[in-house]
């Protein structure tokens, strides 16, 4: 038996348990509420995430990337992510959720209660797919 195998797989699951770490979301803060108006909402996300996203949020937005946006509207897309996670990704940027490098980073650039009223309005993209 190769002894250098061990060593690699040890290697290996080390390197897996640091990348998971790396990607991992930030902690909710207790008590977390989105509390975000879904209406002024969409005048945020048209005005920033519309270029690659598209206004309804579909993916098909004027700035054609690879990869491609998300398409917010499909079933499940949204549901499958809680209200921190979907404001997360807006205020720190897709690597914060492991997604891509080209969803950017909002945080720095908007108030909180924009990034909050955006967040809202993407989750109520999940409702109008039921």
């Amino acid at each position: 038996m190769n002894r250098r195998l061990p060593l690699c797989l040890g290697l290996a699951v080390l390197a897996s348990a640091v990348a998971a770490s790396l990607l991992a979301v930030p902690p909710e803060p207790p008590g977390f509420q989105l509390n975000g108006d879904a209406k002024r909402g969409q005048a945020r996300f048209v005005q920033r995430c519309a270029l690659c996203h598209g206004e309804t949020g579909n993916g098909r937005g004027r700035l054609k990337i690879d990869p491609a946006p998300a398409d917010l509207s499909a079933p499940g897309v949204v549901d499958k992510r809680s209200d921190w996670e979907i404001y997360v990704v807006i205020r720190d940027g897709g690597p914060a959720l492991g997604l891509s490098a080209r969803m950017l980073a909002w945080g720095k650039v908007i108030p909180d209660k924009d990034l909050r009223d955006t967040a809202a309005f993407v989750r109520s993209l999940a409702a109008k797919t039921h």
